[in-house]
């Protein structure tokens, strides 16, 4: 295969991965902006994001927009592994957890906040972005995007943190839950290592502008 195709190829990766992670987000997080327009009788103080997904009115929006946004994102992973100029395994594990992340949010589409497995599912979301996120940071904490991916873990877990603490002066899960949803977002769409509105993948796999300042 002539270099020319390679680079082709690549570039051809490239754009469709990012596809993907602008398809993740904007399912998702449009399924949720439509799901509380569609229920007038949503409390952000009362809340959780998740009743959207039991109300008949907002029900389909909410739970379809996660299902769509977590399969977009499982692919977002995995072609963001595959686009990776990192050696090593700190991109395979980053792409696997946030991988799993992306079908924990499926989850929470799937199995409905009357479904055992819905708990589990939403935990295990939040969870893991952080993990994504702190994996991320440190392997490219040589990079501005990086330090922030790396800050985005720590003020999700202050986020909670101060929630179960009692600080914040609302009752419902949905306004914590808000700050994972939008950090991911930003996350995929400026500050990770394949940003929608980024950069692109130079011949040798290493993002223009980013090429020997990654943390491996």
């Amino acid at each position: 295969m002539s270099a020319g195709a390679v680079d082709t190829a690549g570039t051809d990766r490239v754009a469709a991965t990012r596809a993907l992670g602008a398809a993740a987000t904007l399912f998702a997080l449009g399924g949720i902006a439509a799901a509380v327009l569609l229920d007038p009788t949503f409390s952000w103080a009362t809340d959780a994001l998740s009743d959207l997904g039991v109300r008949d009115r907002s029900a389909l929006a909410f739970n379809w927009g996660l299902i769509l946004g977590g399969v977009a994102g499982v692919g977002y992973a995995f072609g963001l592994r595959l686009s990776s100029s990192e050696r090593g395994i700190a991109g395979t594990v980053r792409a696997a957890v946030l991988a799993l992340a992306m079908v924990a949010m499926a989850g929470v589409g799937i199995f409905d906040l009357t479904e055992p497995l819905h708990g589990p599912a939403a935990i295990g979301f939040y969870t893991l972005i952080t993990v994504a996120f702190a994996i991320d940071g440190l392997a490219r904490r040589g990079t501005a995007t990086g330090r922030v991916a790396l800050a985005f873990a720590v003020l999700h877990v202050a986020v909670w943190a101060t929630f179960v603490a009692g600080w914040w002066p609302v009752s419902g899960l949905a306004l914590p839950e808000l700050p994972g949803a939008l950090t991911l977002a930003a996350w995929v769409w400026v500050f990770g290592p394949l940003p929608v509105l980024g950069p692109g993948l130079d011949s040798s796999g290493s993002r223009s502008g980013d090429a020997g300042t990654d943390g491996h």
